[in-house]
């Protein structure tokens, strides 16, 4: 239990912070040559002890495996995705990442099992504070979405997403890659 209170009080200070320094402009993209499978590992090492009895993460990537986009902003909005799926799942649950890079495009999307987002509260789901109806009893601080979405602005890329009320949720994000790469 202290572990998740910990855990739980580093996610609320981290938005916040990281909203302080959006809100303020002292976040910008810098993007350089990284590995894709590398950056999801790392991400996935630092979240590991988050995940409840049995759930796992099943990672697949296609294409070139070396991207130029900004690692640091790139971990940031998989920490957020990727925990809020274990976080809204329950045990023995999957959370699905692909990668897939192709045409100066990289594709990632981000599956789980969790309890969906009601219908009435999807199309505010990227607002600042916004918590779904039927999150009540699960704690957030409803800036995740809205710092993953700007942050995606950032780097010149686009965030939809797809859900059913308890059958989970799957978020979908294109980002343009320079022709040289």
């Amino acid at each position: 239990r202290i572990k998740n209170a910990v855990n739980g009080l580093n996610t609320i200070l981290t938005e916040f912070l990281s909203l302080g320094k959006l809100e303020e402009g002292r976040i910008t993209a810098s993007p350089a040559p990284m590995a894709l499978p590398e950056c999801i590992h790392e991400v996935h090492q630092e979240l590991r002890t988050l995940f409840r009895t049995g759930q796992k993460l099943d990672y697949q990537h296609s294409g070139p495996e070396m991207v130029k986009l900004d690692g640091s902003i790139l971990k940031n909005i998989l920490i957020n995705l990727i925990s809020n799926g274990i976080k809204y799942s329950g045990e023995n649950a999957t959370i699905w990442l692909t990668t897939a890079v192709a045409e100066h495009k990289m594709l990632l999307t981000i599956r789980d099992e969790g309890i969906g987002i009601p219908y009435e509260d999807q199309k505010h789901l990227f607002d600042r504070f916004f918590r779904a109806t039927n999150a009540t009893n699960i704690h957030g601080t409803g800036l995740g979405l809205y710092i993953v979405k700007r942050y995606v602005s950032m780097m010149n890329g686009s965030i939809h997403f797809e859900s059913t009320p308890e059958a989970g949720s799957t978020f979908f994000l294109e980002f343009e890659l320079p022709e040289n790469d």
